[in-house]
Order: structure tokens, then C-alpha cells, then sequence
């Protein structure tokens, strides 16, 4: 009897230890996955505990306070990482108990914008300590910024010239259409903001087609040096009244695999600004060389050049150095980011040197 009890309690305990190894392998299982969850995860992840000690970070914060998880771990939030609206939050959250969730603007270690969300953790109804979850969210206000300057832009562009056409319209309709003096003269006025509207609406089509990547280039060989003396002969009048010449110094026999079309846009804005923005009497010079299985070209003038400051965003829409000049040479604000894309689309780059007072070289590259 005594022997089958013993045997029965080993059963038990047998069972009990198998039981055991079963949870304790499951447990395993869900740490392996929480982990893998972790430190998977683009957003940053940080916990501490009730006396802000931290317990576990993952990559993203590594990668955002530019930190090491081995050299944080354990140490106070604010020892290890020095920001003290994050710090803030912790605190109360564990003085309140309840989740916060709120957008910061970091500028340490880089100048960021990040959605912190931060959660009480619980054991036995006590809080035990706080869970941050921190959102890169830069790029997304970058693009909300662009796209509210965008509608701000366009519509200033396309009020401009309507409000004149309804104005000149109004007059003639008053009684203005029988003064044949006058009435030509509005007509014209009228004709040349619904130009610019034309141009604008044309611009702004072609730049919503690059940037929407669904543009196939028809590529195929042609002599560049013929191309640039026809786009040259183009602008033959504008070249007259400004006493200017464009020197083509191309190579006559340079061929070039590309979207002949597209390169004839990039050429015409290029020339184009590079005369209006010139000097009377002045030189346009198009050169190019080869560098690294790519072509480069250059469209060089001797005008105003351009500030320093307004290098970076020379290429952006609706960015002019000089707004009224540029509108009153019936620019759009847009060939220059045109010219961006239809180079990107083939492969290259673009980019401006430029010294204020000088002139400009605009370049762009095309693979060989």
C-alpha cells in the first residue's frame, strides 16, 4: 500500500513537472514572438518601469537617440536619454494612469517630428511602469507643408490672371468695346493672361504626369547637337530683341539614348530661362562631357545669377528667386521641377552653380 502511494505521487508529480514544461515552452514561444514583434517594428518601442528605470528598448529607438540598448538599459530615462518633454510624459503617466498620446518636435539628435503614444502598465492593479511607442511622423508634415504651399501657390497663380481677365472683360462689356482705341488694346491684355493660364494648366498637367510615374519614355538614339540648334533656332525673335546669342558647343556627332521629346522640354525651359534672366547682348553657351557612363550637360548664361540662400529650393514648384520679374516674363514657376523629373525619369540628375550678379550654370545628366 504504501509503495502504490509513493507510485502515485511520482504519477503526480510526473504530470505536474510535464505540465510545467509544456507552459514553460509556451511562455518561450510568446517572449520569442514578442521579441521578434519588438524589435521588428519601424517605430521606436521603450518601456520603464514605476521608478522610470528603463526595461527594454528596440532598434528604432536606438536608431532615433542615436543609442546603444546595451548602454541604456537599466538607467534612469532621463540618464540615458536627455529630453525632457519625453520625460514629462513618463511621469505623468505614472502618476495618472492613463494614456497620453501627443505629437513633439525633437531637435536633438536631429530636428524630427515624432507621435509619442505612452501607456500605463499594470500589475495587480498597480502601475508597474510605462510603454512608449514613438512615430517618425517628419516626412508626413513635410508632405502635409507641400501640399498646402501647392494649393496656396496654385491658386495665387490662377487668380492673378483671372481677376485681370474678368476686370478687362467688365470694362469692355460697360461700354468700352466701342471705344476701338482702347478695346484692342484691353484685348490683347486679356489675350496674354489667358496665355499664361493656358501655360499654367499645361505645366501643371505635365508635372502631375512625371511625378506620377506611370509615364512610359519613348527612348530611342538621336544627335543632340542637331536637336539643340533647332530648340536654338526656336528662339530666334526672343535672341533679336535681347541683341543675345546661344552658342552651341556640343560635340556634332554626340548620340544620346533617350526620350527625344521629353530632352527637347528639359533644353526649351533651360535656354528659355537662361535668356530671359540674361543681360542684353549677352551669351547663352550649352557644352557638355562625358563622365562615368553619363553625359553632362550644361546651359551656362551671364545674367543675375542667384542668391545663396535660393540654390536649395531653386527646383521646387512655384519657387522664383525674383516672383516679379518672373511673372512678368510669363513665367509659370514650374519649368525648373519640370526639368527635375523628366531627368529623373531617365536615370540622372540635376543641379545649378551659381554666383549672384554672374550668371548660372544649370546641368543635368543622362546615362550613355
Amino acid at each position: 500500500m504504501l509503495f502504490s502511494g509513493n507510485k502515485k505521487r511520482i504519477e503526480e508529480l510526473e504530470s505536474l513537472l510535464e505540465q510545467l514544461a509544456k507552459e514553460n515552452s509556451e511562455l518561450n514561444k510568446q517572449n520569442a514572438t514578442a521579441q521578434a514583434i519588438l524589435f521588428s517594428m519601424i517605430e521606436g518601442v521603450i518601456a520603464v518601469d514605476k521608478d522610470t528605470k528603463i526595461t527594454s528598448v528596440n532598434h528604432g529607438i536606438e536608431g532615433i537617440f542615436e543609442v546603444k540598448r546595451a548602454q541604456i538599459e537599466g538607467r534612469l530615462f532621463l540618464e540615458a536619454i536627455r529630453n525632457n518633454d519625453i520625460s514629462d510624459i513618463i511621469n505623468e503617466v505614472l502618476k495618472n494612469k492613463k494614456f497620453i498620446s501627443t505629437e513633439l518636435n525633437l531637435v536633438w539628435p536631429m530636428q524630427k517630428t515624432f507621435q509619442v503614444n505612452a501607456t500605463p502598465l499594470f500589475e495587480k492593479e498597480n502601475i508597474s511602469g510605462c510603454l512608449l511607442v514613438i512615430h517618425d511622423i517628419t516626412e508626413m508634415r513635410k508632405l502635409e507643408t507641400v501640399r498646402r504651399d501647392f494649393v496656396a501657390n496654385v491658386s495665387h497663380e490662377l487668380k492673378t490672371p483671372l481677376t485681370s481677365i474678368m476686370g478687362f472683360v467688365e470694362t469692355l462689356l460697360e461700354g468700352a468695346l466701342d471705344d476701338k482705341k482702347n478695346s484692342r488694346a484691353f484685348l490683347n491684355i486679356i489675350q496674354e493672361h489667358a496665355t499664361r493660364l493656358n501655360n499654367l494648366v499645361n505645366d501643371l498637367l505635365s508635372l502631375s504626369h512625371f511625378e506620377s510615374k506611370e509615364m512610359a519614355l519613348k527612348k530611342n538614339g538621336f544627335n543632340l547637337n542637331q536637336q539643340v540648334e533647332g530648340i536654338i533656332l526656336g528662339f530666334s525673335s526672343q535672341l533679336k530683341k535681347k541683341n543675345m546669342q546661344v552658342q552651341n558647343e556640343l560635340p556634332e556627332n554626340l548620340v544620346i539614348f533617350a526620350d527625344k521629346d521629353r530632352v527637347d522640354q528639359v533644353f526649351t525651359n533651360l535656354i528659355d530661362n537662361a535668356i530671359k534672366f540674361n543681360k542684353d547682348d549677352g551669351v547663352v553657351r550649352v557644352y557638355g562631357k562625358s563622365e562615368d557612363g553619363k553625359i553632362k550637360i550644361t546651359v551656362e548664361d551671364g545674367g543675375m545669377g542667384i542668391p545663396d540662400k535660393d540654390i536649395p529650393r531653386i527646383f521646387e514648384r512655384f519657387y522664383r528667386v525674383d516672383k516679379a520679374r518672373s511673372r512678368e516674363l510669363g513665367g509659370t514657376g514650374l519649368g525648373l521641377s519640370i526639368v527635375k523629373h523628366i531627368v529623373e525619369l531617365h536615370g540622372g540628375s540635376v543641379g545649378v552653380e551659381s554666383i549672384e550678379g554672374l550668371g548660372s550654370k544649370f546641368w543635368f545628366t543622362i546615362p550613355l
